[in-house]
């Protein structure tokens, strides 16, 4: 097809020149659709280029865009999440106030049960209200613990009067009360009552003997925490029993005359690590 060809003459415009040239017949006779082939093929080619121009050019600036909308979403995260720790903080601010108020409020209904009188906030404390939320929640932190350490010591420590009676013979020597005479050590205190008055007991613990023993007559000893016990004698009834759980301001028993006693009256004992204690120290803080 391309081996024929066709004498192709060229004149110039003023007719005195011309040029022969040899061209296959087939260029001569398709010439436009081979031109327009040509056109169409460059102009897919320009049109390809700038298209990948174009794209590539679009995904760099995609890519920026991105980095940077990616960059305002962590700043965005940050902000959210410093707006939920700062109210998180607050929250647990809250809360840990509101524990020390619980603790405080549990302590004085224990304080209330032995008879002694509540613990206050002064009410002449004041001052400026510091913005550092971390050291409120160090400090509602802090306190919250001391309270919690300070009702775990007031539950096992024997605080108070397991009878609002008199005190009718004190800890120490006194005159043997059935001969009124000779001296003789009383190991605790005798607080004047009737019988049947309620007898409380002084702090949590748990009952280590309920019943009948010699000069006691009916007895309640508890134990408690740290090494504390307390005896309750000279009952005419117990009301609680061996092995059970007590709280701080229970029955533990009924007042009598019971055992080696003039007349109706509470023995109270107060005895750390088996040794006997004044009684009286611990009837207020």
């Amino acid at each position: 097809m391309l081996k024929k060809k066709t004498a192709v003459l060229f004149v110039e415009p003023d007719g005195t020149s011309t040029k022969r040239m040899q061209v296959p017949t087939f260029v001569v006779t398709h010439w436009r659709k081979i031109l327009c082939s040509f056109l169409a093929f460059t102009a897919i080619t320009v049109l390809s280029v700038v298209y990948v121009v174009k794209q590539r050019t679009s995904e760099k600036y995609i890519k920026v865009y991105d980095q940077k909308i990616n960059k305002l979403k962590a700043e965005n995260r940050l902000l959210e999440l410093d707006e939920f720790n700062n109210q998180l903080t607050t929250e647990e601010i809250k809360k840990s106030f509101n524990s020390i108020d619980s603790t405080i409020d549990r302590i004085n209904q224990k304080m209330k049960k032995r008879g002694l009188k509540e613990i206050k906030m002064n009410p002449n404390m004041g001052g400026p209200v510091e913005k550092d939320n971390d050291d409120l929640v160090e400090l509602s932190v802090f306190y919250k613990k001391q309270l919690k350490d300070l009702e775990s010591k007031l539950d096992g420590l024997p605080l108070g009067r397991p009878h609002q009676g008199r005190i009718t013979s004190s800890y120490g020597y006194r005159r043997n009360p059935f001969t009124n005479r000779g001296r003789e050590m009383h190991q605790g205190v005798d607080l004047k009552g009737r019988t049947g008055d309620p007898v409380k007991s002084t702090a949590k613990g748990r009952v280590t003997f309920a019943g009948w023993k010699g000069a006691y007559g009916y007895v309640v000893m508890v134990k408690h925490k740290n090494g504390y016990e307390t005896r309750y004698a000279h009952l005419t009834r117990t009301r609680v029993k061996r092995g059970q759980a007590v709280e701080a301001g229970d029955i533990v028993g009924l007042l009598g005359s019971t055992g080696r006693s003039t007349g109706p009256h509470l023995h109270y004992e107060v005895l750390l690590n088996n040794r006997k204690l004044n009684p009286s120290k611990y009837f207020s803080l």
